[in-house]
């Protein structure tokens, strides 16, 4: 399946890392490494040069990996593997909402904020 996004705001931002398009960023411009981190937005394009500027979807749609079950309308944190998982009972840091289903694994279309 095919990776995209629907941005409604895109910032750009001075990247502290490498990463792929579409890997989840964290507000200090870097790939997302834990669970249940925060968030900024998701990479529009790869980055291959730290300090480089990169665009990062904050509001908008885009299709994500899947780690775990997710059902249509839960919040999605960060997953240490990459990608999202279902936020849980009491998630800190709960970034966006599953606009479809998903098994592990496969692809998720997230509303994000």
């Amino acid at each position: 399946m095919t990776q995209y996004f629907q941005d409604v705001l895109t910032l750009t931002v001075p990247t502290t890392g490498l990463f792929e398009a579409y890997d989840l960023i964290t507000p200090a411009g870097a790939k997302v490494a834990a669970a249940d981190a925060p968030v900024l937005g998701v990479a529009k394009h790869p980055n291959t040069v730290v300090g480089d500027l990169a665009g990062v979807v904050v509001i908008g749609v885009a299709r994500v990996r899947a780690v775990g079950a997710i059902t249509v309308g839960a919040r999605v944190v960060s997953a240490a593997a990459g990608g999202v998982q279902a936020a849980g009972g009491t998630p800190a840091n709960a970034f966006a909402t599953a606009l479809t289903a998903a098994a592990d694994g496969g692809f998720v279309d997230i509303l994000i904020r």
